[in-house]
């Protein structure tokens, strides 16, 4: 009778104890949530606030070598042609 007793008091003390720490990263998780938007918000204020995404960007392809290039490219990262002309 006093082994299961043992084992459910331990059972009880583990819980007890570890209890904080699951909570606590119960937070982390949601903490990160906020913690990627804020990235986000920095990222637009270093493009300067023109709400540009990855996505959103027009492709262009270069009209000597045809490589794919960004539409703010000025040169074609392939052969080198001036894009801007």
């Amino acid at each position: 009778m006093s082994i299961p007793l043992g084992i459910i008091l331990g059972l009880v003390a583990v819980l007890i104890i570890g209890y904080p720490f699951l909570r606590a990263r119960s937070r982390r998780v949601s903490g990160d949530d906020v913690l990627g938007e804020e990235i986000e918000r920095q990222i637009q204020e270093l493009r300067g606030g023109r709400g540009e995404s990855l996505e959103s960007r027009a492709e262009r392809f270069c009209p000597n070598c045809g490589a794919r290039c960004g539409s703010g490219d000025k040169f074609c990262s392939g052969c080198g042609t001036n894009l801007s002309e």
